[in-house]
């Protein structure tokens, strides 16, 4: 491939793989539908008094279920993830506007490998270590489930061995 051809697969997003195609129209959406979500947040619409009540209602239901259900040793990660929501609840409108900027990152990456730049695809890494390590800014260590940043891991990394099969397509 001559170097003029390879520079006309980077500029024209028509010869854009068709599976890249559609991980980036899912990750946009996802992308769109939670930067939203955050901007809200950002502009000051933090939850009522009656949100923060379902929710701890909720917690409650779900710790009953697991005392039900004879999995007492499991209590503790519910107890987490409520503090975890507490923490959440409180520094509202800072935790959206981090979160906001790391989808702003994650969208970048993914324009960007739109655009067939591999730097796309180190944005989207960065995006997705960013979305885990986001309740620890709020968060003390011990007090964040392990198995929530596993799946974090899990997940993203799910994203990112996607996308890093059409590395091969986007040029430096």
């Amino acid at each position: 491939m001559s170097l003029s051809e390879s520079q006309d697969t980077v500029d024209n997003p028509s010869k854009i793989p068709a599976y890249l195609l559609v991980l980036i129209v899912l990750s946009s959406i996802n992308i769109i539908g939670s930067a939203l979500g955050a901007i809200s947040g950002m502009l000051g619409a933090r939850p009522d008094k009656e949100m923060i009540k379902d929710a701890k209602l909720e917690f409650a239901n779900m710790r009953e279920q697991l005392e039900a259900g004879g999995a007492d040793d499991y209590i503790y990660i519910i107890d987490q993830m409520e503090h975890i929501a507490k923490n959440m609840f409180d520094h509202f409108q800072a935790y959206n506007s981090i979160q906001f900027l790391i989808l702003l990152i994650g969208f970048t990456g993914v324009y960007l490998m739109y655009k067939g730049r591999k730097l796309g695809f180190h944005f989207y890494i960065i995006y997705s270590l960013g979305l885990v390590v986001l309740p620890y800014l709020f968060n003390p260590i011990t007090g964040i489930p392990t198995i929530l940043t596993l799946v974090g891991i899990v997940y993203g990394g799910i994203w990112v061995f996607l996308y890093s099969r059409n590395l091969h397509w986007m040029k430096d």
